[in-house]
């Protein structure tokens, strides 16, 4: 199992893994993940897994000594003009990384505004074009149903949609939508 795996939901698991993380506080919740059973070849289906976002943040803060959140604020939030972040965090102090981020509507349309720039703010980049490019270009598929907008493809993290759009896609509803096709786009126009 790699990074590119866990950004593409298709760590090999056959369903969620951190379903039972309510139901057991005893144990780290990459324990918990790394408990579930491999049942596909990593790599090779589709499998919605909040658990392998959370293992991304777990392993960024691994590496770096710091929380997704706190990495994340001098790079990207700060930058953007997003003020005071929440992310909620695991009884370790992990950022929990599929969920619990809490910013407000604008904020959502900065970062959906900065994709369509292809990671450039005010004139300074904070995200490689080509990964941006990547990350929301289709890694994996993830359904048959071609007119449906959840089986477009997936990205390392966005859901790939109808029309050559791509999203983050918030529990309760909340959306990102980058329609590049639809956009009149002047790279002088940048914000």
């Amino acid at each position: 199992m790699t990074i590119r795996h866990l950004l593409a939901m298709s760590s090999g698991h056959a369903s969620e893994t951190l379903v039972s993380v309510n139901r057991d506080n005893r144990r780290s919740w990459s324990e918990i993940f790394f408990s579930e059973p491999l049942v596909y070849e990593p790599g090779s289906q589709f499998v919605y897994n909040s658990g392998a976002t959370y293992m991304l943040s777990a392993i960024l803060q691994k590496v770096t000594g710091i929380t997704l959140l706190d990495y994340l604020r001098p790079r990207l939030f700060d930058p953007l003009g997003i003020v005071n972040p929440v992310w909620e965090t695991c009884p370790d102090g992990i950022s929990a990384g599929g969920w619990g981020l809490y910013l407000r509507t604008e904020d959502i349309a900065k970062f959906g505004q900065l994709l369509l720039q292809e990671g450039v703010w005010k004139g300074t980049r904070l995200l490689d074009s080509s990964w941006v490019q990547e990350a929301t270009s289709k890694q994996i598929s993830n359904g048959d149903a071609e007119d449906s907008e959840w089986s477009q493809g997936y990205g390392y993290q966005f859901w790939r949609c109808k029309h050559g759009a791509y999203r983050a896609d918030g529990a309760f509803g909340q959306l990102c939508v980058v329609m590049r096709e639809q956009v009149r786009y002047s790279p002088q126009r940048q914000v």
